[in-house]
């Protein structure tokens, strides 16, 4: 990933947090989007993601009206706008005969009743944008929490790689499989939801013959659903075909998957889904797992945030936004602020 700089409002100054340490556990845009807003709040903050480098898995994210007011306010505005695309509107279609059940205006209505607009964006794309504002040297790579201690002032965390660190309050933003909250709760696995997912990209070129429309098309059918929408400035189309099945037998709960496999089971369905699932050169299925609600997030020093607290499946496109949100409502906690 580039690490070159984009121009971001200057930190705003708290005394509050003046040499307050804060560690977060996992650099993806959860854990970003808290960095962020910590140091620009005067917070001493420090990233340890357990990858080598920041990467996401190639796929679309929807970011609603909620999480762009925070992300325009950390100086992701001209970004989103450039990379992200902003839909006319939701479309939902019958699947086998693509007649529209019902449509949803976004674009103008949404930015015009909200303040802000609605994106659709690639993950990468977004995640790059975040971490071109967290200094390089906040960011520590290959850190794989093995174990936290808190004392009465501090929080020791270990990591694979045999470092050692102390902070003054550590963040668990590593996702549904948060070692945090392990640490914090227990070890307890995550319940597969009995759907999978196949996701991939398809260069819109390929596509030219189906004039998309610059909307977000759920297609629904039988046991299972169909989604697309354009990312990357409208030069990729993005593919959720989503299955339900009783069973997940992957070693991991993102595999590469065959695009051969997707479209057998869209089999009768409407020849655009199927042209769309035809071009798709590669996917990955995502096993959808969820888990029972915490009745609690923080424990001391410590506290989890996005899908390590509160995981959240696909269908209302909020778990970004979640994520998003956490990490301003919980800086402004820290800073003893509201949020503005």
């Amino acid at each position: 990933m580039t690490t070159h700089r984009t121009t971001a409002p200057p930190p705003r100054r708290n005394g509050a947090a003046s040499g307050i340490s804060i560690g977060v556990v996992g650099g993806g845009i959860g854990g970003l989007t808290v960095a962020l807003s910590l140091l620009r709040a005067g917070f001493d903050v420090r990233v340890y993601e357990q990858a080598g480098a920041l990467a996401e898995v190639g796929a679309g994210v929807q970011v609603s009206p909620n999480a762009v007011r925070v992300l325009h306010r950390l100086g992701l505005a001209e970004e989103l706008a450039r990379t992200g695309v902003a839909p006319v509107a939701w479309q939902q279609r019958r699947w086998a005969d693509g007649r529209t059940l019902l449509r949803t205006p976004l674009a103008g209505p949404v930015e015009a009743t909200f303040g802000f607009p609605h994106y659709q964006i690639h993950r990468a794309d977004l995640l790059a944008a975040l971490a071109r504002l967290v200094p390089a040297e906040r960011v520590h790579l290959g850190h794989r929490l093995t174990g936290l201690v808190e004392r009465d002032d501090h929080v020791l965390a270990s990591f694979e790689n045999g470092a050692r660190v102390e902070v003054d309050v550590l963040i668990g933003a590593d996702g549904i499989h948060s070692a945090v909250r392990r640490e914090l709760f227990g070890p307890a696995e995550p319940r597969f939801t009995g759907c999978v997912a196949y996701r991939g990209l398809v260069p819109a070129d390929r596509l030219r013959g189906l004039d998309l429309e610059v909307t977000g098309q759920i297609w629904m059918g039988p046991g299972r659903h169909f989604v697309h929408y354009f990312v990357r400035g409208r030069r990729l189309v993005n593919v959720v075909a989503v299955v339900e099945q009783d069973t997940w037998s992957g070693e991991s709960w993102t595999d590469r998957g065959d695009p051969a496999e997707a479209l057998a089971a869209f089999d009768g369905w409407h020849p655009q889904v199927r042209s769309i699932l035809d071009a798709l050169d590669e996917t990955f299925v995502w096993a959808l797992f969820d888990r029972e609600p915490l009745p609690r997030w923080s424990s001391g020093r410590v506290t989890l945030l996005g899908d390590a607290c509160h995981p959240m499946l696909p269908f209302m496109a909020q778990g970004a936004a979640q994520a998003i949100e956490d990490g301003a409502t919980l800086t402004a906690c820290l800073t003893g602020a509201g949020p503005d």
